[in-house]
């Protein structure tokens, strides 16, 4: 009798646990796909910290060497977020201050931290292995690459920088944010982690 009794609660009991997490994960997947597909139903006041690239623009075909001169495409910012800082041949203070700026707000999101990556991209292919000997004792997860397309074809002519900057990048290799350099430390290191805190609550890609 109690078995008997006991066995029409099993399908129903699926269908409710099936019911709350559509109704837990819906509205976390409508918002992903309006705030990444359908911008322009975005709201005008955002409250993003960062000048916000609206909508967002897909990397082209892009060209990088690592520090041993290996050859290495776009899938370099399609693997996790990602920080760009760019540079010369070498890495002067305002630089020094984005790479700094980027990754205390990486460690700020401790378990999170995974998700995000630091890239810095010299103009020099020569530079990057002495840049990045110099740089890894204090910046031990910064990436450092060479951006070596052709002219009209590299990362800084997609990003139209405007002096020192660093730009944020999602793990589609889509730019969604600039911040540039100068502001006050205290208010830009908030102001970025708020926005990355946002970014990563809201998508589960990365």
């Amino acid at each position: 009798m109690n078995t008997t009794a006991a066995t029409p609660s099993t399908p129903r009991g699926r269908t409710q646990f099936l019911l709350l997490a559509t109704l837990f994960f819906f509205p976390l997947l409508i918002s992903y796909v309006l705030y990444f597909w359908f911008p322009g139903v975005r709201p005008s006041n955002t409250t993003n910290y960062g000048q916000l690239i609206n909508p967002a623009l897909p990397a082209p075909p892009l060209t990088f060497v690592d520090d041993k001169g290996a050859p290495l495409d776009q899938s370099v910012f399609t693997i996790r977020w990602s920080y760009a800082v760019l540079a010369g041949s070498d890495c002067d203070d305002h630089c020094l201050r984005s790479l700094v700026m980027t990754r205390q707000v990486r460690l700020a999101m401790n378990e999170k931290r995974s998700r995000v990556q630091r890239v810095l991209v010299l103009s020099d292919p020569a530079a990057v292995a002495p840049v990045l000997a110099r740089l890894k004792p204090e910046h031990p997860d910064l990436r450092v690459i060479a951006d070596v397309g052709e002219p009209g074809k590299q990362l800084s002519d997609f990003l139209q920088p405007a002096g020192a900057a660093s730009y944020l990048l999602d793990p589609h290799g889509n730019w969604l944010l600039v911040y540039p350099s100068g502001g006050e430390i205290q208010t830009d290191f908030k102001g970025m982690q708020k926005d990355i805190k946002k970014l990563l609550r809201l998508s589960q890609i990365g």
